[in-house]
């Protein structure tokens, strides 16, 4: 933080824990438990217990009568993945290094996280976590001895966010670790989503709150409610220190962002901070100077007696802080949109929001920053902006922090002719936030199954803003999964036109559009780019280019190292029952698909795509063909738009003497299910196979009609 602006220093007494002075570890219970619980996604001013009136909140409420209360807590950046990283190594973004939800991944070695200085004092170290953007592969799980964070992998970069489960499952996995530990010293960490979009808050809480995102709050507050009475029930609650945090708010609409990540107002940065001390010292009390998401390790730390290395950000809560105002800022606009960085500096009056057009507000008097003062109050504007150069922006995109270098870079063809996005400054995000409404129209209708209509709406949006990355990747995955694949690859090659930066983070989902245009040489390429960040998918999309050029024993060796990602590990399955078949082990191939099969049935996870159309190649291949048929029928009920379940199908059913009649309903089936040339053509060469030539013929006019 930067030492600056002045506000009156709260007394050291008032939050020494009643320890004497200079020697706050004396009154403190030695090895404390430690319960950190971060609830996403929740602005400080819809909590009761910082003045909301329609919430309810109880369980909070009551840990906040046991807490001390800080009025103006901040987040750094209105991001999950980096907001955490700060609250985990009390480090800013700049020195960190995590400036967004996907392509980053913290050096836990250079920034030691919370969890790891714990486990150096002999804590036990365990958390469960509720969104993908926090899986252990970006480095937050280090030095936890559990971290629980089975969750799909997502479909593409939009969806990213939305990868979530509810709160209450992931503390039910969290749960028997804390039994098996409650008896040592323990850290937990636990982190639920709700109440982020999309808002739909369970029963009771829908009916009770007209507001969806008060139901999520309130539902949030339950799960919470939960998990402090089991620390009750478990002796641990009253000697515990606990502290309930927020990673960032939410806009809902009040400057025209309705989620988060684009713009720095105070609805996206103001965040609870309540921190309840062990024996309930200090209980009851409210602190008003402004405060950072780093000031919680240094808190945790002195409690728990912890050393801090010297340059720590962030200093403890529990003693005097020297007068500072908190950092924040948002580089998603300028890697996702081609739009301006924001960064900004808030103390106890005033919030200075550098941009294009830089704002000033006098939040004592404007909380909600309704009125720009930047006009009349020259001496306050340029005391913070000049503080805030003092911060170094020190941005790098993914692809720049990763193993990914310029040259690679210009031989995929993503450099040196790249659009730059027009000529003259990048707009200010404030200015542009209208087409963020029309994008998540496109990307709701996409969510709700309405893809082509989805499509037209993007290609609309792209009309006016070609350089938007996120919404021609998003279109590239609406359009592979319309199987309409070479559409899909050239919308994903233009996303990483648009933002070469994030390259590494694309990279999966555009090899994976390769392999299914036959770009092998190009699929193997972009997997190789993600391997730093995305170990398993890559490995796993290097394993079916192997397959593709019939090389088994290289497509086992890449299978080997498809580790720590859940989807990937499901898709390691398939394909090595995909392997088994090629070697003529059918059993064995059976054999794999069923334990793949029970063990996704008992973790309650759907039948993945593949799963029965393998079981049925292995069947057919047996010449047991009314079960192949039954499997492959299984496979379209399971995941529509995969042409080749209706394919094998309809050469299933030649095999058992089906009429022409019912192969020609199924092709039909199979082309509305995923309209495009590419299904045209699958359906030709079904045909041709078959001896079908007219047919073929009739299939390849309608591919050339749809090209």
């Amino acid at each position: 933080m930067i030492r600056g602006c002045g506000w009156l220093v709260v007394a050291a007494a008032a939050l020494a824990c009643g320890c004497r002075r200079g020697d706050p570890g004396r009154a403190v219970h030695e090895a404390p438990p430690v319960v950190l619980i971060s609830i996403d996604t929740l602005r400080a001013d819809r909590l009761p217990a910082y003045g909301y009136t329609r919430g309810a909140t109880p369980h909070i409420d009551a840990l906040r009568a046991d807490a001390v209360l800080f009025e103006n807590a901040y987040t750094h950046v209105p991001l999950t993945l980096p907001a955490h990283v700060s609250l985990f190594t009390g480090a800013l973004p700049p020195v960190h290094g995590v400036r967004d939800n996907l392509g980053y991944r913290l050096d836990a070695g250079k920034h030691p996280t919370l969890a790891q200085r714990l486990k150096e004092r002999g804590y036990t170290t365990g958390g469960a976590v509720s969104a993908y953007v926090l899986r252990r592969e970006t480095g937050v799980a280090d030095g936890f001895d559990f971290y629980e964070d089975a969750l799909e992998a997502p479909e593409g970069v939009a969806a990213a966010g939305a990868v979530q489960r509810a709160g209450g499952n992931t503390l039910d996995r969290l749960l028997p670790w804390l039994t098996g530990v409650q008896g040592r010293p323990f850290f937990l960490f636990f982190h639920l989503y709700e109440p982020h979009s999309p808002f739909d808050p369970p029963a009771p809480f829908k009916q009770r709150h007209p507001d969806p995102y008060d139901g999520e709050v309130a539902a949030a507050d339950a799960i919470v409610g939960r998990l402090l009475d089991e620390l009750r029930a478990r002796g641990l609650y009253e000697r515990a220190l606990i502290v309930l945090v927020s990673d960032h708010g939410e806009g809902l609409g009040d400057h025209g962002e309705e989620q988060h990540g684009i713009l720095l107002y105070r609805e996206a940065l103001h965040v609870p901070l309540l921190v309840k001390l062990p024996g309930g010292r200090r209980r009851g009390e409210r602190v008003a100077a402004p405060v950072g998401l780093v000031n919680v390790l240094p808190t945790v730390a002195e409690v728990a007696g912890v050393a801090l290395p010297k340059g720590a950000a962030g200093r403890s809560l529990l003693q005097a802080i020297p007068p500072a105002p908190v950092y924040a800022e948002t580089f998603y606009p300028r890697a996702h949109l081609g739009w301006a960085e924001l960064r900004s500096l808030v103390d106890a009056r005033w919030h200075y929001i550098e941009s294009p057009r830089p704002e000033l507000y006098d939040v004592a008097a404007d909380p909600g920053e309704r009125t720009d003062v930047i006009a009349v109050e020259g001496d306050a504007r340029h005391t913070l902006r000049d503080a805030l150069y003092k911060i170094p922006a020190a941005f790098m995109g993914p692809s720049e922090v990763g193993a990914l270098d310029r040259e690679r870079l210009a031989a995929l063809g993503y450099l040196g002719g790249a659009a730059s996005g027009g000529d003259g400054p990048p707009p200010n995000p404030r200015d542009r936030i209208q087409v963020i409404r029309a994008v998540e129209t496109a990307f709701r209708l996409a969510a709700a199954g309405r893809k082509e209509e989805a499509v037209v709406a993007m290609q609309r949006i792209l009309q006016d803003d070609p350089q938007l990355m996120d919404v021609l990747f998003e279109m590239g995955r609406v359009l592979s999964g319309l199987g309409r694949h070479e559409e899909a690859y050239q919308a994903y090659r233009r996303a990483v036109r648009a933002s070469p930066a994030m390259a590494a983070v694309m990279a999966v989902p555009l090899a994976r559009a390769c392999l299914e245009t036959n770009r092998l040489d190009e699929a193997a390429a972009h997997a190789e780019l993600a391997l730093e960040s995305s170990t398993g998918p890559s490995h796993e999309i290097l394993a079916r280019v192997a397959l593709a050029r019939q090389d088994l024993a290289r497509a086992e060796s890449h299978l080997a190292q498809v580790k720590g990602d859940a989807q990937a590990e499901a898709n390691r399955v398939l394909l090595e029952a995909e392997i088994a078949i090629r070697r003529a082990r059918f059993d064995e191939a059976l054999a794999r698909l069923d334990a793949g099969e029970r063990a996704w049935t008992a973790a309650g996870r759907p039948r993945p795509r593949d799963l029965s159309f393998l079981r049925g190649d292995a069947l057919a291949r047996l010449g047991r063909h009314a079960e192949a048929a039954a499997a492959f029928e299984r496979e379209i009920a399971d995941h529509p738009g995969n042409v080749q379940a209706y394919a094998r199908l309809a050469i299933v059913y030649g095999l058992l003497r089906r009429t022409y009649g019912d192969v020609d309903r199924l092709l039909e089936r199979m082309y509305k299910a995923a309209p495009s040339a590419t299904t045209a053509g699958v359906a030709a060469e079904t045909l041709e196979i078959m001896g079908d030539s007219r047919g073929a013929r009739a299939w390849r006019q309608r591919r050339s009609s749809r090209k």
